[in-house]
């Protein structure tokens, strides 16, 4: 399965020299969690979210470019078991998609998941499949600090929060970046200082930091979104998107279990081995001028696409792959891709050219499960007719 259906072109970017502070009002603005850093119209990366709240700066005067976090982008018809692997690695929320080596659009790591929640592979996962985050408990009363040491060390975005014991709410990351750096300590304990007591200068000196406040005043607190290990995947999918959450609380009865978190999901759906039931070869490959890294690129396209083949088609098959150079003008060079598939009782031959030798190898597998999808079709209506 493709990641085309979920690949989302309305997202922010900013350039590296733009300050934090103004990043984070794109962000209120736009109620998206993060954006794409460029230099000028060179992809950069992401921003390094969880080192910010590590820092102590001035974020009307830091720049941007201070804390980016490098990670890949993922072609448009990208497999979704390659891509979980990829944003699990990457540790990212998500990615930028690239379509003819542009940056486009991004895919949520929210999004990717409720696609992998579909997939044949997946349909009988359950929760307990999953690795559950058990982190330390944390108190009510324990500061912001202990908090955000917590998602950073077990790298995670929400934290449990406990009362004697018992659940008592859960703090996220996302709430905290927002509050954190736009909070003015001086402003609001002044205010609430001069309500109980009035302003002094010594009582200005002690005033509070915000990591040391306790963490319940940044918990949600009511209507907690949990689940429980007999859930199947597509049920805990679900509620993450409709919730917009990167973790769930995993609850058996009255007890907390621990943490079904997005990026363990994405590790276990990465991870899956599927059997290969094809054998490619290439015809014509090395008499290209190509670097090895492209044909690296060739050979890996190729297994992707014939992974996704390998969907329509339950039988061991063949492919041949001919390419060929020809047609240049300039520095430019035009390419031919001619694919033949076999398989019992069938051969299907296509093939296409274009000016970029990776975009004519995508046409042509398309062209290929296009015409796979009308013979299927054909065979299905005449079943049903006899």
């Amino acid at each position: 399965m493709e990641i085309t259906a979920q690949i989302k072109e309305n997202f922010l970017t900013f350039n590296e020299s733009d300050t934090i502070s103004s990043m984070i009002g794109e962000l209120k603005k736009s109620q998206q969690k993060s954006g794409l850093v460029f230099r000028k119209d060179k992809f950069l990366g992401v921003i390094e979210r969880k080192k910010l709240l590590k820092s102590r700066l001035d974020t009307s005067r830091t720049k941007i470019g201070n804390y980016i976090h490098r990670t890949s982008s993922v072609n448009e018809h990208a497999d979704v078991i390659e891509t979980a692997y990829l944003m699990f690695q990457s540790d990212v929320d998500f990615l930028p998609v690239e379509r003819n080596k542009k940056i486009f659009g991004i895919l949520s790591s929210l999004d990717l998941v409720k696609l992998a929640a579909d997939l044949p592979e997946t349909k009988s996962f359950k929760v307990s499949d999953f690795k559950i985050i058990k982190p330390q408990k944390l108190d009510k009363e324990d500061s912001l600090a202990m908090a955000l040491e917590r998602m950073y060390l077990d790298r995670i975005d929400e934290v449990p929060v406990f009362e004697q014991g018992k659940l008592y709410g859960i703090v996220s990351f996302r709430d905290v970046f927002r509050k954190y750096l736009n909070w003015s300590p001086k402003r609001e304990f002044s205010q609430k200082l001069s309500k109980e007591t009035g302003r002094t200068r010594g009582a200005e000196a002690n005033r509070p930091s915000l990591p040391n406040l306790p963490v319940k005043d940044f918990s949600t607190n009511d209507n907690l979104i949990t689940t429980n290990k007999k859930a199947s995947l597509l049920e805990a999918a679900s509620l993450m998107s409709k919730n917009n959450l990167s973790s769930l609380i995993v609850m058996e009865g009255d007890k907390v279990q621990g943490l079904l978190t997005i990026k363990n999901i994405l590790r276990k759906i990465g991870s899956l081995k599927i059997p290969k039931n094809f054998n490619i070869k290439f015809v014509g490959l090395n008499n290209l001028q190509l670097e090895a890294y492209q044909k690296y690129n060739i050979k890996k396209i190729a297994s992707n696409e014939s992974f996704k083949l390998q969907r329509q088609i339950h039988n061991d098959f063949s492919l041949v792959i001919h390419l060929k150079a020809y047609d240049k003008d300039g520095t430019r060079q035009k390419y031919a891709v001619n694919l033949r598939v076999e398989f019992p009782g069938q051969i299907v031959a296509v093939s296409q050219d274009d000016w970029d030798l990776e975009t004519a190898l995508r046409k042509t597998f398309d062209n290929a499960k296009n015409k796979f999808k009308k013979s299927f079709r054909g065979n299905s209506s005449r079943k049903n007719h006899h």
